[in-house]
């Protein structure tokens, strides 16, 4: 059934949470044993299992909450709308946030790692010349914005599916699960299906950004808005944090145990069918909806998200993703080059990123007409104020 349920404000809070969570796992990038666009001369294997944990798990998060927010969309928007709302706070962002925040990270990088030494605007040029790239981003050097590039596509690939979830056979399907999900721990069971697919798709989060990557964060979004069509679906997230909680944490610690990281190292190269495949896989899948369900259920039950996020913080959301990662790899260009530990170039890192990312993406987002530029909805008027006005002005609101 189509429930008439005002803003859900938890889910907010988790998309600014989920935002946080990208920047932590950015400033911690340089540190890690894996390859980066700025990188520290000391490593610590503890950051890496620290990133390979987020990794797993906080992306699929945040594209669980983007399928929630389809639902939300599609309840009073029609099918062209949703794709006119998606274009206008998708693509017009990552246009402008393209042309203007990828080339300095790519001359950051370039210098940093020694394949340049040419002007800025020679580095500028040479970026341009040349913005080809492989499927599923099509564009060569997206950094940070790929995430950008799947969203818009998962919502475009993603909207006949929705639409039949919302017709007679979907809404008998949606029932048909929310019937079996009535039980304590029941709603872990909906990452059974999805344990072939991923392992007959290769589908599995990677750093590479290719097709299983992409099937597997788009299962996730799926999901986001199949658990938001029903309140007894909702109902079983909320019931089952805990559970989720040990599901997640148990296939991730039986991964580590088992040697996960070190096979994805080398899986990520060279993706294949191989028995430890078909161990890794479907633990990868399990933990990842364990985690899932435990902070959407945790978000869901914790008393200070059900208060409407303050409204400077929701406008500043999606600028502060936006120019995050290039203020890190700034500051950490020249930070990674002191002469002092790990943890202290990390404590000057991580305040000194997010106090400017925050300071900038506040000013984008109170701009009249560039904030629309970078993301930021589109203040509706408030309802006494468009009563008031004739209703020729008011069509299309």
């Amino acid at each position: 059934m189509d429930r008439g349920v005002g803003r859900l404000s938890y889910l907010d809070w988790l998309r600014v949470l989920a935002v946080f969570g990208v920047f932590v796992f950015h400033t911690l990038r340089p540190f890690d044993d894996g390859d980066w666009h700025v990188k520290n001369a000391e490593r610590s294997e503890g950051v890496s299992i620290g990133i390979a944990f987020l990794g797993l798990w906080g992306l699929a998060f945040f594209f669980l909450l983007s399928g929630a927010g389809a639902w939300l969309a599609l309840r009073w928007r029609t099918a062209g709308g949703f794709v006119r709302e998606r274009l206008l706070r998708l693509l017009l962002p990552f246009v402008i946030a393209y042309v203007l925040l990828s080339p300095p990270q790519y001359f950051l990088e370039e210098h940093h790692k020694g394949r340049s030494d040419a002007s800025f605007l020679g580095d500028v040029k040479t970026f341009f010349s040349d913005l080809g790239g492989d499927a599923p981003l099509w564009l060569r050097d997206t950094y940070h914005l790929w995430f950008l590039v799947y969203l818009l596509q998962f919502a475009l690939l993603g909207l006949p599916v929705f639409l039949w979830l919302r017709g007679p056979h979907g809404r008998r399907l949606v029932d048909w699960i929310g019937e079996r999900c009535t039980r304590r721990g029941t709603i872990l069971l909906l990452a059974v299906p999805l344990v072939p697919v991923h392992l007959l798709l290769l589908a599995a989060p990677g750093p590479e950004h290719g097709w299983g990557e992409f099937v597997f964060f788009f299962d996730f979004f799926v999901v986001g808005f199949l658990v938001l069509s029903d309140d007894r679906l909702i109902a079983a997230v909320r019931r089952d944090a805990v559970p989720g909680l040990i599901l997640g944490i148990g296939a991730f610690v039986t991964g580590v145990a088992t040697g996960i990281i070190d096979f994805l190292e080398g899986w990520w190269e060279d993706p294949g069918y191989a028995w430890p495949y078909a161990w890794y896989s479907p633990l990868i899948t399990l933990a990842v909806w364990g985690w899932l369900v435990a902070v959407l259920g945790g978000g869901m039950r914790l008393a200070a998200f059900q208060r409407p996020l303050p409204t400077p913080l929701a406008r500043a959301a999606m600028p502060f993703f936006l120019v995050h990662q290039p203020i890190i790899l700034l500051i950490a260009y020249y930070v990674v080059d002191w002469n002092t530990g790990l943890w202290t170039k990390y404590v000057v890192l991580l305040p000194a990123a997010f106090l400017v990312s925050a300071a900038l993406a506040w000013l984008l987002s109170t701009l009249p007409g560039v904030s629309t530029l970078f993301g930021v909805k589109r203040q509706r008027m408030p309802v006494e104020q468009r009563a008031d006005r004739p209703k020729e002005d008011r069509l299309g609101e």
